[in-house]
């Protein structure tokens, strides 16, 4: 082993709440001091069938109250104190914001025996109330909770399949090779036919689809399985819940900070990040419709010192290098995203961002970086390009002990632009390490432009502290490549060509 290399640890991130408290833990935080940014009341809708909301309602209820952590002894685990006492904050719905949806419809929907069919129209369901409501009410709610049945989550995603004798007949005449044909060029003479043709233009995830089919009507939802929030509901015939699900006072802490989130209140920020630094996690997201080999959607997602997100659609193309088989964007349409980038932040905060680290899970080629260069010319922007991997073969320590893991922060610096960092392992503050495997770095390389590893290193290393989206100690990933794949896997579920760059709460 060379003497260069280093073996360092890095203390744990810390985040700012109110009254400008810090915190390495956002549960303590927030119990101690409360949100960064609060309001006095959240509005909601619901929408759902008629027990589906009843479960909701009496889940609400619940989070207004005490509830009992897991195990007491295991400090990972955290009672919930309420929902007002954490957020300072009244849950309120708006009156006429109780949306039903007949559960015989929906599963008779989601039931066909054409996936893309099913999918498609039992989306409609929701989306289409939804979108009524918004067009004809005043009082439109900071956000809506979408509770579906089991039914909807078990038969809604690409590999599902209905059983035989559930299977209910689509009539559907138009094939995925008809509408192959018509991409082709080569249109059906039956007009019913390219009518029915639309359905297949779209994602076989019922998830990714209603949110991508509201992006355009900005329309927040939280979608909500029922056995998430009433698992005791739903017994097998040992009487045991037939899915297993987090304690309800994690359940409570996770649903309740993304709430606040997507209702457009601030929970928390990183105490100690650099002003005027944007951070771009690069999304690319194969499309195999019609077997299109190597299109591919772009995207990115900006992320600021406050944890606020705006997600960015790219060009679709043919962006893949057969190879090393990666995906790459050409010197214009890299040249293009930056730039929209760029001006995005400037219209947001004044000025364009001082530095900006672009995180991907490849290297960037010459072209690409090109593109970006291109872009920044004439700002005061430095571009820094960061490769982050997982690594599960490569690298692994052991403590000489042998009693506990690795800690959590600690990295091994192999060069001035490469390191491992250990993301997840053993955690002081809960005096045990949270997981069950021999924790796994993550593989961090400054592969374009220049700044000083340790640098990276904290900036990354306290980027998997801002997941809005639950109420953890940290992430294994920084929240920039986090929800990469799901940010992509939405933007593809429907054919949005014009969406513009949307805050990070429509896609979560």
């Amino acid at each position: 082993m060379s003497s260069s290399y280093k073996l360092e640890f890095y203390k744990e991130p810390l985040l700012e709440f109110a009254h400008s408290q810090k915190s390495d833990y956002c549960k303590d935080g927030l119990f101690l001091y409360g949100p960064l940014k609060n309001q006095t009341e959240i509005s909601y809708g619901v929408i759902g069938h008629e027990e589906g909301i009843k479960r909701f309602e009496n889940w609400i209820s619940a989070i207004n109250s005490y509830i009992r952590s897991a195990d007491a002894k295991k400090l990972h685990f955290s009672s919930y104190p309420g929902f007002k006492s954490i957020f300072g904050t009244n849950l309120k719905l708006i009156d006429n914001a109780k949306i039903y949806v007949d559960k015989n419809t929906i599963l008779n929907k989601i039931k066909q025996d054409n996936i893309n069919k099913a999918i498609y129209e039992t989306v409609n369901l929701y989306r289409e109330k939804l979108i009524h409501y918004k067009n004809n009410e005043e009082s439109i709610p900071n956000i809506w909770f979408v509770i579906i049945p089991e039914e909807v989550h078990q038969y809604g995603r690409s590999q599902s399949i209905v059983p035989k004798n559930e299977r209910i007949p689509s009539n559907m005449l138009c094939t995925k090779k008809m509408k192959a044909q018509s991409i082709a060029g080569q249109p059906s003479l039956f007009p019913e036919i390219n009518e029915q043709a639309k359905v297949y233009d779209y994602g076989t995830d019922f998830r990714r689809q209603l949110k991508a089919r509201l992006l355009k009507e900005k329309i927040p939802i939280q979608i909500i399985r029922e056995t998430s929030i009433a698992p005791n509901d739903f017994l097998d015939s040992r009487n045991q819940p037939t899915r297993d699900v987090q304690d309800p006072a994690t359940i409570a802490w996770n649903l309740s900070t993304t709430m606040m989130f997507k209702a457009g209140c601030k929970p928390w920020k990183l105490a100690n990040i650099r002003k005027g630094v944007c951070y771009i996690g690069l999304v690319f997201k194969k499309l195999d419709k019609y077997n299109r080999s190597g299109n591919a959607c772009c995207g990115a997602q900006m992320f600021l010192d406050t944890g606020d997100g705006l997600v960015f659609k790219g060009a679709i193309g043919n962006w893949l290098d057969k190879t090393n088989n990666e995906f790459h964007l050409t010197k214009d349409k890299a040249k293009d995203l930056m730039k929209n980038i760029l001006e995005e932040y400037r219209r947001g905060q004044g000025e364009y961002p001082k530095e900006l680290f672009i995180h991907g899970r490849t290297y960037f080629n010459d072209a690409e970086w090109d593109g970006f260069l291109e872009a920044a010319q004439n700002t005061i922007t430095k571009l820094i390009g960061i490769r982050i991997t997982r690594s599960t073969n490569e690298l692994k320590l052991y403590r000489l002990d042998g009693n506990r893991p690795i800690v959590r922060g600690t990295a091994f610096k192999v060069s001035n632009n490469k390191a491992y960092l250990w993301t997840s392992g053993y955690v002081e503050r809960f005096n045990t390490y949270p997981g069950f495997s021999v924790p796994n770095p993550i593989a961090i390389e400054i592969c374009r432009g220049n700044e000083e590893l340790d640098t990276v290193i904290k900036d990354i290393f306290a980027l998997t502290k801002i997941n809005f989206n639950s109420c953890a100690f940290g992430d294994s990933v920084p929240v920039t490549l986090k929800f990469a794949d799901a940010v992509g896997d939405i933007l593809t579920a429907a054919p949005n060509e014009d969406v513009p760059p949307l805050p990070f709460i429509y896609y979560i």
